[in-house]
């Protein structure tokens, strides 16, 4: 509940709820819950794990093979460059990481 409330500010962009804004341009897009959750996961954790997002955001088992994941990151990096943020997610191996 505290998030919702709260605009989370880092980098060029806000979070304020579901609404992504580039601070620079004030280009805006909407995203999902699920989409709000992993990148404040990653903001917050800075190295963050594909493992621990699909178990804790995403309720997946470890065992499963899906690409989910990637499939929402994909979405997530496609709406950075829609309000042009200078903003990166950078996967390697089973790390996350924003710059």
């Amino acid at each position: 509940k505290f998030f919702e409330k709260t605009a989370i500010k880092f980098k060029d962009i806000e979070l304020h709820d579901t609404m992504l804004i580039n601070l620079i341009n004030n280009k805006s897009c909407l995203l999902t819950d699920i989409e709000k959750h992993i990148i404040l996961t990653i903001i917050k954790n800075k190295n963050s794990t594909k493992t621990y997002i699909k178990k804790n955001i995403l309720n997946i088992k470890n065992d499963l093979e899906t690409h989910s994941l990637e499939s929402h990151l994909s979405r997530i990096r496609k709406k950075f460059e829609k309000i042009d943020t200078s903003i990166k997610i950078q996967s390697k191996n089973d790390n996350l990481h924003i710059f």
